[in-house]
């Protein structure tokens, strides 16, 4: 049998048979690649897994040292509950109330060590001691486990928001204080005409200790708004912005630990075995380039690295180190090759009209979500407007890309957007919605607040049994009202939300002015219900229900029950103590004010109406025992020395009453009324000479003050 014929392959007919393919040879010498053919669309190309890097040794130290940060919290937490008091929060936030209110506390204490230690070690505080820093970590790791890596939103602007915060919260209160305010002041420009954003934060009165607090969650929100605050800022803030983004776009504190960082002797260092490998950058969850970082300047200078040392742990070389060495600030390039021959950083997510055009957003989301339902804080709305304005941007993205993912998510492939796409569409333009909506009831308060202010009816004017309200201040007070019920809950006609306490006395005094006492009762009624009143508030009041003509049994009736509700309320004693006292009851009068001088925790201004009180009873010697131990916890309020030395006056000793008096003048020398109580106090006591340069100066005062307020 002949052998098969070996098989070709024969041309179709009609096609010239293909010519065979030549094969160039291969050079050593690289060659410039010739472009790709232009398709005119972009393909969503898929990711190889790059080479398994070390895991980190330092990762589970870590994890550990963070856990027990967790368990000392909960260990304060309950030894507060079991004891009633317990030492202040030792928590950064606390710092702003030493700032503002001279309260020095464990907060203030700890931040000013976290700021020093970063000075001289670097930003080991945020790595090693951050509860935020915990669940972002533990939200990396179970997003690795399940195949994703969170990718770390890159932009310019926005890492600013950091400082920007910081700056608000730490140094602008001083700021407006010591500087501000005083410039008003000097150029006599009356209170009632400076900005609305400026306030008038009063003289600072002095740093003095408050390191044991029996209210310890005074200061935080409440557990339904902190749950979702952490769920937020640790957790979702990683998934779609990447690992530690809330430190790096929201967390005020990392603004200031950032800036020290740059000027910080604590470093990452390299040596000459360093191969480039890349498991520093694999292992950094901080989304610094460790290996480019070290490459050009021989130690990591991003003022993001937070010293968790995974990178020193994972270098297969042992090239990297904690060392102390040259600031970041000083820290040369090693290399003399010019920039474009450089490693490329990688690219910025955002074009620069991008990046303007969403960080005004962002700042605008912020001012809409930080207050919102009378209940979002500060960082909180730090970390939505963040994922808010991520996902505006991502929004603007899938409008104009073909291709878009988020994190593990394909949102668009190929121009056509999936379900996926479509659900991330939805539930982001109903979060900007919202962000809308609350923008819109914040701009209303503000405009409200504003029309309130021009309201300038005098408060004895009001609060006279015999007031008739003005057709111009009535029109005021409407108009006030107005904005206020514009943006109030669906009950009052509006559509925001409800009021805070605040919000709901001035309603009350705008509807005094406007006459309608009736529910002027109503808000502040509410704004009981709600919190513990003010003094203001208890007096208003009862004011008002005497003035729309209440029985002296219903005012009395308030008053009781506002103070077996509050019993830390001494403002309501007093008053129910006035009320006995015109019944003719001066001896249960006398045992209100007696329990109001003796309340823990009771004010100045409280302390010395109940001391005036026992005194109009006829007990000064009583009044003046127990406001001695009043002025020894209050050594700088002119209000109490100016009480004792009433009750002094009393008692018969006269040069203890000059000597009170001159002190509440020394430490409130604008007080027209100090001074005039001081010189008629010397021409009793025949010190005519100085009485009349008393009253020539106090004479002084006077003008300067009708001038100012010209």
């Amino acid at each position: 049998t002949p052998a098969r014929a070996p098989h070709r392959a024969l041309p179709r007919p009609g096609l010239a048979p293909a010519p065979k393919a030549t094969v160039p040879p291969v050079s050593t010498v690289n060659t410039p690649r010739p472009p790709a053919p232009s398709c005119g669309t972009r393909l969503s190309l898929p990711v190889l897994p790059a080479p398994r890097a070390k895991k980190s040794k330092n990762s589970p130290r870590r994890a550990i040292v963070l856990a027990i940060v967790y368990v000392l919290m909960i260990a304060h937490i309950i030894q507060w509950l079991v004891m009633g008091m317990t030492l202040s929060p030792i928590e950064p936030s606390e710092s702003m109330y030493s700032l503002e209110q001279g309260k020095l506390n464990a907060g203030f204490i700890f931040f000013s060590l976290a700021l020093l230690c970063t000075f001289i070690f670097g930003r080991f505080v945020c790595g090693w001691g951050c509860h935020i820093v915990a669940l972002q970590d533990l939200c990396s790791h179970w997003m690795s486990k399940l195949g994703v890596r969170p990718k770390p939103w890159r932009t310019r602007l926005l890492l600013w928001c950091p400082l920007l915060l910081a700056l608000y919260m730490f140094v602008y209160p001083t700021f407006e204080r010591f500087v501000l305010v005083p410039a008003f002041t000097a150029r006599n420009i009356p209170q009632s005409d400076w900005p609305f954003w400026l306030s008038n934060p009063g003289k600072f009165p002095g740093f003095h200790a408050d390191f044991i607090v029996r209210d310890f969650w005074a200061t935080f929100p409440p557990w339904y708004i902190a749950i979702p605050f952490l769920l937020i800022c640790g957790f979702a803030t990683v998934y779609f912005l990447g690992s530690k983004a809330f430190c790096s776009f929201g967390c005020p504190y990392g603004g200031f630990f950032g800036v020290i960082d740059r000027v910080s002797v604590g470093r990452i260092v390299v040596n000459d075995s360093c191969e480039q490998c890349g498991h520093c950058t694999a292992a950094c969850t901080s989304n610094v380039r460790v290996h480019q970082e070290v490459h050009e300047f021989g130690m990591v200078v991003d003022p993001g690295c937070m010293k968790c040392l995974d990178c020193v742990s994972v270098c297969p070389n042992d090239a990297l180190s904690f060392a102390f060495a040259k600031p970041a600030l000083l820290a040369k390039p090693r290399h003399k090759d010019p920039a474009p021959k450089r490693a490329a950083r990688p690219a910025m997510d955002l074009s620069w009209p991008e990046e303007i055009i969403f960080f005004v957003l962002t700042i605008a989301l912020f001012l809409s979500f930080r207050g919102m339902l009378n209940q979002i804080p500060l960082l909180m709305a730090a970390g939505m407007a963040m994922i808010a304005g991520f996902g505006a941007w991502k929004l603007w993205r899938l409008a104009r890309d073909p291709n878009v993912r988020v994190q593990n998510l394909q949102l668009k492939l190929k121009g056509r957007v999936t379900k996926t796409g479509v659900g991330f569409a939805l539930v982001f333009a109903l979060v900007l919605a919202c962000g809308a909506w609350s923008g819109w009831v914040r701009f209303g308060r503000l405009r409200a607040d504003l029309a309130d202010g021009k309201v300038l009816t005098p408060y004895d004017v009001v609060m006279n049994p015999g007031y008739r309200p003005q057709p111009a201040d009535q029109r005021l007070a409407q108009a006030a009202i107005d904005l206020y019920r514009a943006t109030g809950p669906r009950s009052e006609g509006g559509f925001g939300w409800g009021y805070k306490p605040e919000q709901l006395a001035r309603l009350a005094w705008l509807h005094a002015v406007k006459g309608d006492l009736p529910n002027a009762e109503r808000y502040l009624r509410i704004s009981i219900d709600l919190t513990e009143p003010s003094n203001s508030v208890v007096f208003g009041l009862a004011q008002f229900m005497s003035n729309r003509g209440a029985p002296a049994w219903q005012v009395e009736a308030m008053l009781t029950s506002v103070a077996q509700r509050y019993p830390a309320q001494v403002a309501a004693r007093v008053t129910l103590a006035r009320v006995k006292a015109s019944q003719g009851r001066e001896a249960e009068a006398a045992c209100n004010a007696l329990i109001a001088l003796n309340t823990e925790g009771a004010s100045p201004q409280d302390l010395a109406a109940a001391s005036e009180l026992l005194m109009d009873l006829g007990q000064p010697d009583l009044a003046l025992h127990l406001l001695v131990k009043a002025c020894e916890d209050h050594p700088d309020d002119p209000l109490l020395h100016a009480a004792m030395g009433r009750a002094m006056y009393f008692t018969g000793n006269r040069p203890g009453a000059v000597a009170q008096l001159a002190l509440s003048v020394s430490l409130a020398p604008t007080n027209l009324g100090y001074w005039g109580a001081l010189g008629q106090l010397l021409d009793e006591t025949g010190q005519h000479d100085e009485a009349a340069t008393i009253r020539r100066f106090s004479a002084t005062l006077a003008q300067d003050e009708a001038a100012m307020h010209r």
